[in-house]
């Protein structure tokens, strides 16, 4: 008997696929149908009918009209920069939550609709930026940057407080990061047993089962503005606190701030609210009754704290008109 060799062997193997008609059938089976271009497609166009024209002004129409705003004060908080609010669940008010730079204990203030404090809770949060209140707990997140001699990696994640109890129950960080820096978010909401945050790092809003801490969805923010913050649940929407600075502009007057509102299920934006430029700031925004109402911590990074007219008994250096207040907010 005479041996062959692999080349042989290959060789051979290929001429009884074809020898038993198997090539054909092979062929077939490996074969792709070519996809062509849509039927009565324009010359100058591509595979699907479009333009960069065409796609531009597609774009265009998804941004909708902004719309004007009027802001009025209503009162201050208690001494502090307060960065975060949200309706309280039982109608009594608003949760106010402060930040601070020194490292000390950041209160949660709980104040009823004239400003009158009805209660407070202490958190272990660093620089509070976002804050919420659900089944019976306080929700906030911090990033522990904007400190004195803040640690590496920062303070952050997001801390679960219970309200009558006065306990952390849980910090976790938010999903998608290490297991000690999941970077930090600038506004937490509340929707029926889930938790909306703001993930910084991500650039996205993404909804949370508080049990579990499985991400149930998201959606990338608006890149229409620089600066994005606090933000709220609305009967299927969440609105997001919005800014943006005049070029060449270095202080609140060349500032404008405003909200956002996107649909959920789509992630698309319906809605662009802005407050008149120069006069107020905003960090976070709550409902109630179907009224919108911001909070200004008086602390936006790099503006001047050397303004008299911001400054309040007993309150840290502010450094815009609202420093400190809770505004309500009429939409035009």
């Amino acid at each position: 008997m005479k041996l062959i060799n692999k080349r042989e062997f290959l060789g051979c193997a290929g001429v009884g696929a074809i020898g038993l008609g198997l090539a054909p059938a092979l062929a077939g089976a490996l074969k792709h149908p070519v996809e062509e271009a849509v039927a009565g497609r324009k010359p100058g166009t591509d595979a699907l009918g479009r333009t960069v024209k065409s796609m531009e002004a597609a774009a265009a129409t998804r941004i909708p009209p902004i719309r004007k705003a009027a802001i009025t004060k209503l009162f201050l908080t208690p001494p502090g920069y307060p960065n975060a609010i949200a309706t309280d669940p039982q109608g009594r008010g608003f949760w106010i939550a402060e930040q601070r730079h020194d490292g000390l204990e950041e209160a949660v203030w709980l104040l009823d609709f004239k400003g009158r404090l009805l209660d407070t809770v202490y958190q272990n949060t660093r620089d509070c930026t976002g804050m919420t209140v659900g089944d019976g707990c306080i929700w906030s997140a911090c990033e522990g940057a904007a400190q004195f001699s803040h640690p590496n990696p920062p303070i952050d994640g997001v801390f679960q407080t219970d309200i009558k109890t006065r306990r952390q129950i849980s910090r976790r960080q938010i999903p998608f990061g290490t297991a000690e820096d999941g970077g930090s978010s600038h506004g937490n909401a509340w929707e029926n047993g889930k938790l909306w945050l703001a993930a910084d790092r991500l650039g996205c809003l993404m909804k949370i089962d508080p049990t579990t801490w499985q991400v149930e969805h998201m959606f990338r923010e608006t890149q229409l503005f620089p600066r994005l913050h606090g933000i709220e649940y609305d009967d299927g929407h969440i609105w997001q606190v919005c800014g943006a600075q005049r070029p060449g502009t270095y202080d609140y007057k060349g500032y404008s701030a405003g909200v956002v509102k996107y649909e959920i299920k789509t992630g698309r934006l319906v809605d662009i609210v802005m407050l008149p430029q120069g006069e107020a700031d905003l960090h976070d925004i709550a409902i109630h009754a179907g009224q919108l109402y911001g909070v200004d911590a008086g602390e936006h990074p790099g503006y001047s704290i050397d303004v008299p007219a911001f400054q309040h008994a007993d309150f840290p250096p502010e450094n815009s008109p609202t420093g400190g207040y809770v505004f309500r907010i009429d939409v035009a």
